[in-house]
This record gives C-alpha cells, structure tokens and sequence, in this order.
C-alpha cells in the first residue's frame, strides 16, 4: 500500500485495439471474462489537465475490465478527443498506463498532490466514483496513478464482476455491464 496514494488494486493497459487485447488477455493469459462498459460514459464532471471539457468529449473508444487474482485488470482504448490515454499511444507507447488506487480521503488526497505540485492529467465524477489521474511518472521511474474514491455502486459491480471471473468457465470472454 503507498501511505501516499492509497491501495493499488488495478493495473491498466492504454492499447490501440481493445478487442486484440482482450483476445490476448483471455487466450494467452487466460483472464477473464472482460466486461466491456457502455458508452460515453455518463460524466457528471470532467476535466483534462486542470480545464473542463465537454461532459460527453469523446475520451474512450472503448474500457474492459477483469480479474487476475486480486488485481483488476483494465484496457482502453482511446477515443478521439485529448486525453492521458491518446497521449500515451501518440507517444508511440501501449502497455502499463496507470496503477488505479482506492483513497478514503480525495479531497485530502488531492490538498497533498497539488501542495506537491504534482499535475493532474484527468479529473472527473462518475455515479460510480469521483477520481483523478496524477501525473507520477514523469521520470519514467513508476506509472500514472490513478486515485478512486469509489461510492458504493462501484463496489457493487466490481463485486459482481470478481464473482464472474471466480466462475469463469473459459467461455465468453467478454461480456456487456
């Protein structure tokens, strides 16, 4: 756990093709299955690097989530509009983009990144949670991190998805939330 950010839960993977990668994930790695979420996703705020943008800006082309053990595996696909992940790829990168962590605390969470001038990438609220993708990585030395404060709906379908990945038969590997 990181006194700083809070418990890594999630690490995820910014890919040019989020059916390749799931492909990948399910047959070669055999994780799953994948939920893939719907799309645009409702936005109640946003922001790219400190400046609001259009709730409904097209930021993802598509986000899969499972399972491997304990960690939430995740996988997007850019959208068209600017953002971390389009950025990410443009620098001929895909791969690891962020670890994602749970805090207790955002607002108090966020007072100690930004005293520390740490930048903010991506900042937004869901139903599902309020978070914010800080830009550790500068050095090359760690990823993203992504801080979560998840609200209880969050809790609800991660649940439901880990109890599919625990019965998870090796068929269907990518499923609809």
């Amino acid at each position: 756990m990181s006194l700083t950010y809070g418990k890594t839960f999630q690490i995820a993977y910014v890919v040019p093709d989020v059916d390749a990668a799931i492909d990948h994930w399910t047959g070669a790695m055999g994780v799953g299955p994948f939920f893939e979420f719907p799309l645009p996703l409702p936005f109640e705020e946003l922001a790219v690097r400190e400046e609001a943008v259009p709730l409904d800006a097209d930021i993802f082309g598509a986000i899969a989530v499972s399972y491997s053990g304990d960690t939430m595996i995740e996988l997007i696909q850019p959208g068209t509009a600017p953002s971390t992940y389009r950025e990410f790829l443009e620098s001929g990168q895909s791969g690891v983009h962020h670890f994602g962590t749970f805090v207790d605390d955002y607002e108090a969470c966020m007072a100690r990144v930004r005293a520390q001038g740490v930048p903010v990438l991506l900042e937004g609220r869901l139903p599902l949670s309020r978070f914010a993708y800080l830009d550790t990585a500068r050095q090359g030395l760690s990823p993203i991190i992504e801080i979560i404060e998840p609200y209880p709906a969050m809790h609800e379908t991660f649940a439901m998805i880990r109890e599919a990945v625990d019965n998870w038969d090796g068929k269907e590997g990518r499923r609809s939330l």
